[in-house]
């Protein structure tokens, strides 16, 4: 009981201390406004530097070296066309290899959409190896993608890639 009295005392005592941290009333004293003055002064600086450190990156960022001007003629994103093709093919079969194993398997229970989002998923997966391997931007693995699409280059089956997707159709249920 000592101790609970002795806690009593002393929140009575540091009371008056209590009321210069309420910032909603207006200080009555000197060493109120030097404590609002020091609090405010302490949360500019750690404001300050929380915001540096988040903008400074972007801020300080040196742009990415540009892919130079194509004066070769079968070269476009730093790759010669024969290993864009090649590139392209690799592509190209695994994306056809994906919708074959998406339709047998009957995944997303036939949602078109959702299979096709799906699919994208595992090509992302799958370009991040072949940029691994290639040693190139994914940037650069979509460029090719595109081009390819584009350019109607043959896939594996002698076909080309389609260039659309399957509209978006919600689900009624899952």
């Amino acid at each position: 009981m000592g101790t609970v009295r002795w806690i009593i005392s002393e929140y009575k005592r540091l009371l008056p201390y209590f009321a210069l941290l309420d910032f909603a009333a207006k200080p009555r004293s000197r060493v109120g406004w030097l404590i609002r003055v020091a609090v405010t002064a302490f949360a500019t600086v750690v404001l300050w530097k929380r915001v540096n450190a988040m903008a400074a990156p972007l801020l300080d960022a040196k742009p990415p070296i540009p892919i130079p001007s194509e004066e070769i003629e079968d070269y476009r994103f730093r790759l010669p066309e024969r290993i864009r093709k090649e590139i392209f093919l690799e592509i190209a079969g695994a994306e056809q290899a994906e919708r074959a194993r998406a339709v047998q398997q009957n995944t997303w229970h036939g949602h078109l959409w959702s299979r096709e989002d799906d699919r994208g998923h595992v090509e992302r997966m799958h370009f991040r190896q072949l940029a691994a391997q290639y040693r190139i931007s994914l940037t650069q693995m979509y460029l090719i993608l595109d081009e390819g699409i584009r350019e109607k280059w043959p896939g594996p089956d002698g076909e080309p890639l389609p260039a659309t997707t399957p509209p978006l159709n919600p689900r009624q249920t899952w």
